[in-house]
C-alpha cells in the first residue's frame, strides 16, 4: 500500500493507483483530500456479432472503481464504448476525477491497437474543479463537431478511447471521423514535433507527435495519425492555433470512415501516463462555452 502526494497545479494530475493506495491531493485553497482506491473492476456487458463484419466479439463493457474520499465512499462507473465516453468529468468534493482505465480491461481485450492499459489497478485524472485542466484556453485540435463528440462517429462506433476495436483489441486512442483533407491545429504551443512513422520512411501510416512543456514541470505529449501532409517543418516550435497538418486520409483500414486518431500522454517526474484524449476535447468545448456561449454538451442526452 502506497501513499502518493500531489498538489493541484495549473494542469491536471494523472496518476495510477493499486487497490489500497492513497492519494493525498492538496487543493488550491490548501485543503488536503485523501483518496483511497478501494476496488477497481471491469466486466463484459455484451458480446455478439460485429455490425461491420461476420465475426463476433466484445461489443460493450463496463469499468468501475470504488474510492474512499475523506471517509466517504464514491463509485465511478463507465460503459465503453458509449456516450458516457463523452460526458464531463464528475465533481467529487471540489475535485474533478476522471476514471480513465482499470487493469481488468486486460482480461477482456488485447493491447494490439496502441498502448493504453494502465500499469496499476486504476488510472485517474484529478484536478481542482475551480480550475480547468490547463492554464490557457485550448484551441480546437480539429473542427469540433456541432453538439459535441458522438461515439457512433468514432470510426465504426467502437474507436473511442479503450473501445473494443474489431471486438478484440483495446483502442489506444480516440478516432474522430472527418473527411480527408480536414485541418488539424495545435491546441497549445508545441515546443518540438515531427513524424515518428511516415510513408516516406517506409511505414504504413503518417503518425505525428508533438510535445509541450508547462511551467509547472509537466509535459503534454500529443499524437495525431492518418495525416495526409505536414504543413510545418519538423523540429521547430509551433504557436498555438497553427494549422500543422491535413488529415483523415492515409491508411484508413478497410475504408470504413475517413478519420484522425488522437493520443494524449502526461509526463511528470520522469513518468509518462496515458489519458483519454477526450479530456482535451472536453476542455476545448468548455473553453468555447465560456468565451462564445452555452456548451453543446449541456443538451446532450446520456
Amino acid at each position: 500500500m502506497r501513499t502518493e502526494r500531489r498538489e493541484a497545479k495549473a494542469t491536471l494530475t494523472a496518476i495510477e493507483l493499486d487497490e489500497g493506495d492513497e492519494l493525498h491531493f492538496r487543493m488550491l485553497d490548501g485543503q488536503v483530500r485523501r483518496i483511497r482506491l478501494v476496488k477497481a473492476v471491469a466486466w463484459p456487458i455484451r458480446h455478439g456479432r460485429l455490425p461491420f463484419s461476420d465475426g463476433e466479439g466484445l461489443l460493450l463493457y463496463g469499468i468501475a472503481c470504488t474510492l474512499e474520499v475523506d471517509g466517504h465512499q464514491v463509485e465511478l462507473v463507465r460503459r465503453i464504448p458509449s456516450q458516457t465516453n463523452f460526458t464531463p468529468p464528475p465533481v467529487v468534493m471540489g475535485m474533478r476525477i476522471w476514471l480513465d482505465a482499470v487493469a481488468g480491461i486486460a482480461d477482456l481485450l488485447t493491447e494490439k491497437h496502441g498502448e493504453c492499459f494502465p500499469r496499476r489497478h486504476a488510472r485517474l485524472a484529478v484536478w481542482d474543479a475551480r480550475a480547468g485542466i490547463s492554464p490557457i484556453l485550448l484551441h480546437p485540435w480539429c473542427p469540433l463537431p456541432e453538439g459535441g463528440l458522438r461515439v457512433e462517429e468514432c470510426y465504426r462506433g467502437e474507436d473511442a478511447w479503450l473501445g473494443p476495436y474489431d471486438g478484440v483489441d483495446a483502442h489506444g486512442g480516440l478516432d474522430i471521423n472527418h473527411p480527408a483533407g480536414t485541418p488539424l491545429w495545435t491546441p497549445f504551443r508545441i515546443d518540438e514535433h515531427g513524424y515518428f512513422e511516415s510513408l516516406a520512411a517506409g511505414d504504413k501510416n503518417n503518425r505525428w507527435r508533438g510535445v509541450h512543456r508547462w511551467d509547472d514541470g509537466s509535459s503534454w505529449i500529443v499524437q495525431s495519425h492518418h495525416l495526409i501532409r505536414l504543413l510545418v517543418p519538423e523540429g521547430q516550435s509551433i504557436e498555438a492555433g497553427t494549422q500543422y497538418a491535413e488529415s483523415g486520409g492515409v491508411y484508413v483500414a478497410g475504408g470504413f470512415a475517413e478519420h484522425s486518431h488522437f493520443v494524449f500522454r502526461v509526463e511528470e517526474g520522469g513518468e509518462q501516463i496515458m489519458l483519454d484524449p477526450w479530456l482535451l476535447f472536453w476542455q476545448m468545448y468548455e473553453d468555447r462555452r465560456r468565451t462564445q456561449g452555452p456548451s453543446p454538451l449541456a443538451a446532450r442526452p446520456i
